[in-house]
């Protein structure tokens, strides 16, 4: 199967209370999703924070490091100890960040791992389910 060397596509779906805008750029090698999940009946909006990874401190330590820059919430903590938001991390350059009323995760995969191109957005899709739980435990308090 023959493929384009480069490109990008772009396309918008709508799942339950979710919005989802999806970015994938492909070159010869890489190819890079930045998946921006907007939650539209969220009421006050997230803290903002992001969780990246530490490359310095990775490649010294020799373990996986990261990065959390922004405020603590429930829904930060819940990133931080969620096994899908671990299992995202593993990417290239991976990220994940709440930013006002949208989940954002941007990393990049070897260009013919169709496998792992898949769990990303079925990790993703996790990922929202578990915020979606923690949003309707907080709403019933």
């Amino acid at each position: 199967m023959k493929t384009l060397l480069k490109g990008e596509i772009i396309f918008i779906e709508r799942v339950n209370n979710w919005s989802i805008e999806v970015l994938v750029k492909w070159n010869k090698r890489r190819t890079t999703v930045v998946i921006k999940s907007r939650k539209s009946d969220l009421k006050p909006d997230f803290v903002s924070c992001s969780l990246s990874k530490a490359h310095f401190i990775s490649f010294i330590s020799r373990s996986d490091t990261f990065n959390f820059s922004g405020e603590k919430s429930e829904f930060s903590e819940l990133i931080l100890a969620s096994p899908y938001a671990i299992s995202l991390m593993n990417s290239k350059n991976p990220s994940i960040e709440l930013r006002k009323n949208q989940l954002i995760f941007k990393g990049s995969i070897k260009k013919k791992d169709l496998t792992s191109l898949s769990n990303i957005f079925r990790l993703n899709e996790l990922l929202m389910e578990e915020i979606d739980e923690l949003h309707n435990k907080s709403n019933n308090r």
